[in-house]
């Protein structure tokens, strides 16, 4: 949730300077969702004390949640995003881009970190 939310406030807070269709600034936030993920799967490891190989359950469990609540917002709460459909629209699938992210570090964390333990 708290992920999420930060997400949703960035939304909120660059509006129509980023998310809008043809801004030469989307695609820069698309990438920076990387390193952005990343920190955030660092943070998750750190506060619940667990090796990287182990941050599956936890990230399905958060990309979950922010999904559920990415809809929830963009259906019943868009005002929350921005008041622009459009805004709203792309912030929600900047989320959602971010939650894909997490799901495949995660993954290739397991795998290619268990891969070397055996």
């Amino acid at each position: 949730v708290f992920f999420w939310f930060d997400a949703a406030m960035i939304i909120h807070f660059f509006g129509a300077l980023v998310f809008t269709e043809g801004n030469s600034r989307l695609p820069v936030f698309f990438l920076l969702a990387v390193p952005i993920t990343l920190v955030s799967m660092y943070l998750t490891k750190v506060v619940l004390g667990i090796e990287f190989s182990d941050l599956v359950k936890p990230v399905v469990i958060m990309t979950t949640t922010a999904t559920f609540l990415d809809g929830i917002a963009l259906v019943w709460f868009r005002k929350l995003y921005s008041d622009s459909f459009e805004v709203s629209l792309h912030g929600a699938a900047w989320i959602l881009w971010g939650a894909g992210l997490g799901l495949f570090f995660s993954y290739y964390f397991f795998k290619m970190l268990r891969l070397n333990q055996l």
